[in-house]
């Protein structure tokens, strides 16, 4: 299935005229691999956001579409929990485990959302 990158860089490269080789080329990678990241095989690499900005001319409201779709399609996200409290530890791994039901969830979103506006 192609991701929400896999969509915005297909899109990119219809406006373009480009091939998938041609983007694979400028992004410094093979079309195999430009291809696993569309699909959600790969990660996509961090980098790609200013590669793409900078060769495509990207203006402001497409840099953030494209860091939109980027975050959209991640698969992993790494977390160093050696200074994490055990409570904290626990929450992000129900969060993570999908431990929690859907009203618990909009809780801890409205939580954080009102924390956040709060500093």
């Amino acid at each position: 299935m192609v991701t929400e990158i896999g969509k915005f860089l297909r899109v990119l490269r219809a406006e373009q005229g480009e091939s998938a080789k041609d983007m694979a080329e400028k992004l410094q990678v093979s079309p195999s691999y430009l291809s696993a990241v569309e699909l959600g095989r790969r990660e996509v690499p961090l980098s790609w956001e200013q590669i793409i900005t900078d060769a495509y001319s990207l203006n402001q409201q497409r840099q953030q579409s494209l860091n939109k779709a980027m975050q959209k399609s991640k698969t992993s996200i790494k977390f160093d929990l050696n200074e994490v409290d055990d409570r904290k530890k626990g929450l992000i791994l129900s969060v993570a485990k999908e431990d929690l039901d859907d009203d618990t969830i909009e809780k801890l979103c409205q939580i954080l959302k009102k924390n956040k506006g709060d500093k």
